[in-house]
C-alpha cells in the first residue's frame, strides 16, 4: 500500500479514485462507493493572526465517501435469502476537510467511523480504503500546487459512534479503545510514507508526528508502527509535532504566540483549549475579564508562554485527563525547495530582543507628512499594492440557468449524468448547503440493526438525489484486485496425516564408555545406587526426643 513514487507529480493524468481502490482493495472484494465534495468557500481562518496583522485569508472544501457493501457478502450475519440480500447497505465512511492557504493546505480528517456490517477479511477494507482515500487526496492537492505543503491532520479520540447513529447497539461492531485507536490511525498513516529510500535525495519528502498528552516521548514508541522508527538519520515517525515546520510555511516566525502557531479544528480538544486561554486574556468578545490593552494586543496568553507548556497543560483538559488517551498525528508532505521560499514575512531583530513587545508584530505606521499623497498605482509604505481594476468591455453573454438545489454547471440532468459516469467515481461536486444537509440527514438515521439499516442507506441516498437532482443513484462499483499473499502452507505429507515429532524432546540415556570393563561398570552402578537422595532425611541417631515426664 505504500506509494512508489517520490518524484513531482508527472504530467500523466492521476488516476481515478474508483482504479486506486480497485487496486489496493483485496481481490474479491466488491462494494459501491458514493463520494460527495463541497466546493472550495471562504472560511473562518485555521489560524489565529499575528497581532496587528490581518488573517491568512483560507479556503474550505469538505469531503466525504462512504463505502456499501451487499448484505449477502457479510459471513458473520445471517442474511440467507431475504429481501435484504439484494440490496447494499453502508460499511463505513470517511469525512475530511481541506483548509487552503496561500501556502499550505491542512487536510483534517474529520470523522471516521464503520457499521456493525463490515466484511471480516484481511487486510481490513476499511484501513485499506482510508489509507488509499487520504494519499489520493493529499496527491490531488499538490497537483494543484506542486510547490505548496501538505499535512493530513487528525486527532484520535475513542468513542462508541460517531457518524451512524445507533450501530453502538450491535455487539458485532468493532469498536477500538484509546490506545488501540491511536496504534490504529498510525498503521493507517504509515503506508502512506514511501518505502524505497531516504527521503535525503528525493523531490517530495514524508515525515509523521506523534504527541499523546501525558506521555513522554520514549514511551511513544509503544503507539508507533512496527519497523516505523529504524536506527537511520530520519525515521519515518518522530515524536513531538511539526507546529514549528508548518510556521516557517506560512511565513510566520517561531517566536510567535502559541496562539497563532496551533490549527483550530472544528470539534477538536486543543481548540477549546485555546478558546479558554483566549478569554483569560480578553480576546473574546463575548468574555468580562479584564485585563491590561497591552496584554490583549500582544496575544499572548498569561499561563501558557511556548508550545511545549501548551501540551503540558493539555495533560489536565478534561479530554486527556479522564481515564482516556487522545493521541494527536500529523503527516507532513513537503517538495522539494518549499521551505526555502517561505521566508517570515516580518523579521527583524526587535522581534528576537523584545517578543512582547507591541510593535514586534506591528508593520510600521504610514507617513504623516502632509505632501504625501496616496497614488493607486504606487505601494504605500503600510499597506500591499493595489490594482485598479479595469472597466468591463464587449458583448454581454448570459449565463445558462443553474438547477435548483445543485451546484453544477450544467444546464440539463443528462449532462449531469454524463459528467458524473465521465469522473469515474471522482466524487460529485454538491452545494455547501447540499452537502451540510445531506449530512444532517445521515446524522438522524438509524443503524441499530441490519433492516433498519438497510432503509438508513436508502433514505440518505434519496436525500442526496434530491439534493443534486439526480435521476439514479451516484454510487459506483469498485472490485478489489489486489493480491493477498497467504500464509505459507505446511509441507505435504502424500495423503498421509501429519504425525507430529517428538524427537527433539526425548532424553536418550547416556552410553556407557566403550573402554570401560565389566568391573569398572559395576562399580558405578555401585556408586549411583548409593548416592543420597535430593531430599536431606535425618538420620534416627540426630533425632533427640524430648523426656517424658515422670508419673506421680
Amino acid at each position: 500500500m505504500a506509494s512508489e513514487t517520490t518524484s513531482a507529480p508527472s504530467k500523466a493524468p492521476p488516476n481515478s479514485l474508483k482504479d486506486e481502490l480497485a487496486a489496493a482493495l483485496p481481490a474479491g472484494f466488491t462494494s459501491k462507493i458514493r463520494y460527495i465534495r463541497s466546493p472550495s468557500k471562504a472560511c473562518e481562518p485555521l489560524f489565529s493572526a499575528l497581532p496587528g496583522q490581518e488573517s491568512e485569508k483560507t479556503r474550505l472544501a469538505s469531503h466525504f465517501l462512504a463505502v456499501s457493501v451487499n448484505p449477502a457478502s457479510l459471513s458473520h450475519l445471517n442474511v440467507g435469502t431475504s429481501g435484504d440480500a439484494g440490496t447494499d447497505v453502508i460499511s463505513f465512511a470517511i469525512e475530511a476537510l481541506v483548509y487552503s492557504t496561500r501556502r499550505l493546505t491542512t487536510i483534517f480528517v474529520s470523522k471516521v467511523d464503520s457499521t456493525p456490517f463490515t466484511p471480516r477479511i484481511k487486510p481490513s477494507p476499511t484501513k485499506t480504503t482510508v489509507t488509499t482515500f487520504l494519499r489520493w487526496l493529499a496527491e490531488q492537492e499538490r497537483r494543484k500546487h506542486p510547490k505548496r505543503k501538505v499535512v493530513i491532520s487528525l486527532f484520535a479520540r475513542a468513542q462508541a459512534q460517531y457518524l451512524f447513529p445507533g450501530s453502538s447497539d450491535d455487539k458485532t461492531k468493532h469498536v477500538l479503545d484509546d490506545r488501540q485507536l491511536i496504534k490504529w490511525w498510525a498503521r493507517v498513516l504509515d503506508p502512506i510514507i514511501p518505502s524505497n529510500g531516504p527521503n535525503d535525495g528525493a523531490e517530495v519528502q514524508h515525515q509523521a508526528y506523534l504527541t499523546v498528552p501525558g506521555y513522554a516521548n520514549t514511551e511513544l514508541r509503544s503507539f508507533m508502527p512496527p519497523g516505523s522508527t529504524p536506527t537511520a538519520a530520519q525515521p519515518r515517525w518522530l515524536p513531538g509535532n511539526p507546529l514549528l515546520e508548518l510556521a516557517r510555511a506560512r511565513g510566520i516566525p517561531e517566536h510567535a504566540p502559541p496562539r497563532c502557531l496551533l490549527p483550530r479544528f472544528p470539534d477538536d480538544p486543543k481548540a477549546r483549549f485555546m478558546q479558554d486561554l483566549d478569554e483569560e486574556i480578553g480576546i473574546n468578545q463575548d468574555s468580562q475579564a479584564t485585563v491590561s490593552p497591552t496584554k490583549k494586543r500582544s496575544g499572548r496568553w498569561n499561563s501558557v508562554r511556548d508550545l511545549d507548556r501548551f501540551w503540558e497543560a493539555m495533560e489536565f483538559r478534561q479530554e486527556c485527563s479522564s481515564g482516556r488517551v487522545v493521541g494527536f498525528l500529523w503527516l507532513v508532505i513537503s517538495p522539494k525547495g518549499s521551505d526555502d521560499e517561505a521566508a517570515p514575512e516580518v523579521t527583524t531583530s526587535s522581534q528576537v530582543d523584545s517578543q512582547d513587545s507591541l510593535t514586534s508584530f506591528s508593520t510600521p505606521p504610514p507617513s504623516s507628512d502632509p505632501m504625501c499623497v496616496d497614488d493607486p498605482s504606487k505601494p504605500t509604505a503600510g499597506s500591499p499594492k493595489k490594482r485598479r481594476r479595469k472597466p468591463l468591455t464587449g458583448p454581454i453573454v448570459p449565463r445558462q440557468p443553474r438547477l435548483k438545489g445543485g451546484s453544477s454547471s450544467v444546464s440539463n440532468l443528462a449532462d449531469m449524468q454524463a459528467e458524473l459516469e465521465a469522473k469515474a467515481g471522482d466524487g460529485l461536486l454538491v452545494s455547501k448547503e447540499g452537502y451540510d444537509k445531506a449530512m444532517q440527514t445521515l446524522l438522524h438515521l438509524d443503524f441499530a440493526n441490519l433492516q433498519g439499516a438497510v432503509r438508513s442507506t436508502a433514505k440518505w441516498v434519496a436525500e442526496i438525489r434530491g439534493v443534486t437532482g439526480l435521476s439514479g443513484d451516484l454510487a459506483v462499483e469498485v472490485v478489489g484486485t489486489a493480491k493477498v499473499e497467504a500464509p505459507p502452507a505446511a509441507p505435504a505429507t502424500n495423503g498421509t496425516s501429519a504425525v507430529n515429532d517428538l524427537g527433539g524432546m526425548i532424553r536418550k540415556k547416556k552410553r556407557k564408555p566403550a573402554d570401560e570393563g565389566p568391573a569398572v561398570a559395576e562399580t558405578r552402578e555401585e556408586l549411583a545406587g548409593n548416592e543420597q537422595p535430593a531430599v536431606n532425611v535425618l538420620g534416627g541417631g540426630m533425632i533427640r526426643k524430648k523426656p517424658k515426664p515422670a508419673a506421680s
